[in-house]
C-alpha cells in the first residue's frame, strides 16, 4: 500500500462551498454530516473534484544520527513524500534550535548511503529557547540578525537542494499595537527572512502560530495566516497552545480556512499512534477531512518527532512509536475502505 493513492466519490460526500455572490474572506465552509475513520492524508480525486496535493509525514529529528531510521520507520512514502525538519543536536528541550551546517552535511551523506537522497529536509531557524520574561518568539535586533546570517550560511553551504524540496522553518512574533497581550506575525522581519530564503527554498511559519491563535481576538489570527500564504508559506500549528489534540476545534477552522485559501497545513503537537483517532475526529473525521482538501486542492501534512525517555531521562528517536503510528494509519484508512 506504500506510496497508493487513496479515491472517494463524490457521491458519498458533499461539501457546500461559499456562495458565488458572498464575500470569500472568512467564508465559514460546512460539515454536512460527513463521517469516517479519522486521520489527515489528502486523497487523489475522482474525476469529479479537483485533484489534491498529495501530503505525508514531516518527522522532527534532533541531530542527523535519526535521519535514515525515521524515514525507513514510516517510509519514504505514505500517500505522499516523508520529510525531516532538522533541528540541533540535542535542542529537544528548547522545543528545537538552529542546527549546524556540518549537520545538514552529515544527514546528507546518510541519507545518500541508504538510497533516501530524495527525502526533502527543512532546517529549522530559530536562534534561542524561549525567554525567562517576555513571550516566545518575540526577538532582539541581535536575535533576528542571528536568523538572516543562518539562512544566508545554510544557502552558501551548497548543501540544500531546490530538487527535493528543501526550505526552512521559521517564525517571527510581534505584541499587537491595537489589542493589550496579542501576539500577531511580525511581517516585516517574516518578509525580509522569506525574501533571504529566497522562491528556490520552501518555507513554513513554525508553531510560533500557536500563540497567534491563542492569544487572537475573534479570530483576527485568519488575517496573519492569509498573509502568510501571500509570502507564499505553509503553516505548522498544534491549533493553540499545548497539543494538537487538545485543540482540535481550532484546529478544524484553520483546516477550513487554509483549504479556502490554498495554503498546505502541517499539524504538530502530540501527534502520535495512540491520539490520531481522537485528533482526526475532533477535526471532523477522514471523510470531511479528505474531502475538504479534495475540493480545494491542497494538502495536509502531520507533524511527529517519534521521541521517548529512558529510565535516566534520555531522550532518543523511538523506531517502535513511528512504526505503530504508521500501522495505525493503515489501520485507520482502511477500516473505512479508503485503501486502494
Amino acid at each position: 500500500m506504500e506510496g497508493s493513492g487513496l479515491w472517494l466519490s463524490q457521491r458519498n460526500f458533499k461539501i457546500d462551498s461559499p456562495r458565488p455572490n458572498s464575500s470569500p474572506k472568512h467564508q465559514p465552509l460546512s460539515n454536512p454530516g460527513l463521517s469516517g475513520s479519522h486521520t489527515f492524508l489528502t486523497i487523489k480525486a475522482t474525476s469529479q473534484l479537483s485533484k489534491a496535493k498529495m501530503s505525508g509525514i514531516e518527522v522532527a529529528i534532533f541531530g542527523p544520527r535519526d535521519g535514515v531510521a525515521a524515514v525507513k520507520a514510516v517510509g519514504e512514502k505514505l500517500n505522499g513524500k516523508t520529510r525531516l525538519e532538522l533541528n540541533r543536536t540535542g535542542s529537544y528541550e528548547q522545543n528545537g534550535l538552529t542546527p549546524s551546517t556540518w549537520e545538514l552535511e552529515h544527514l546528507n551523506a546518510s541519507l545518500d548511503h541508504a538510497g533516501l537522497q530524495d527525502v526533502p529536509v527543512r532546517i529549522m531557524i530559530r536562534p534561542c529557547g524561549a525567554p525567562k520574561l517576555g513571550p516566545d518568539f518575540v526577538y532582539s535586533d541581535a536575535e533576528f540578525e542571528q536568523m538572516k546570517s543562518d539562512i544566508r550560511k545554510f544557502k552558501e553551504s551548497k548543501h540544500m537542494s531546490r530538487e527535493r524540496g528543501d526550505g526552512f522553518v521559521f517564525g517571527v512574533l510581534r505584541q499587537s499595537c491595537s489589542v493589550p497581550q496579542m501576539l500577531v506575525v511580525d511581517r516585516v522581519r517574516t518578509a525580509e527572512l522569506k525574501h533571504l530564503a529566497g522562491d528556490d527554498f520552501k518555507c513554513v511559519f513554525h508553531r510560533a502560530f500557536d500563540l497567534v491563535i491563542s492569544t487572537s481576538r475573534d479570530e483576527m489570527w485568519v488575517d496573519d495566516l492569509e498573509w502568510l500564504k501571500t509570502q507564499g508559506m505553509a503553516v505548522l500549528t498544534s491549533g493553540g497552545c499545548g497539543n494538537a489534540s487538545n485543540n482540535t476545534k481550532a484546529l478544524k477552522q484553520v483546516l477550513i480556512e487554509t483549504a479556502r485559501i490554498g495554503q498546505e497545513l502541517i499539524v504538530g503537537g502530540g501527534v502520535r499512534s495512540d491520539t490520531l483517532e481522537s485528533l482526526g475526529n475532533g477535526m471532523g473525521g477522514l471523510g470531511y477531512i479528505y474531502a475538504l482538501t479534495s475540493l480545494h486542492s491542497v494538502g495536509m501534512v502531520l507533524h511527529s518527532s517519534f521521541l521517548k525517555r529512558d529510565p535516566s531521562n534520555v531522550v532518543s528517536f523511538d523506531v517502535e512509536e513511528a512504526r505503530k503510528f504508521k500501522a495505525t494509519l493503515y489501520t485507520l484508512i482502511s477500516s473505512q475502505g479508503c485503501a486502494n
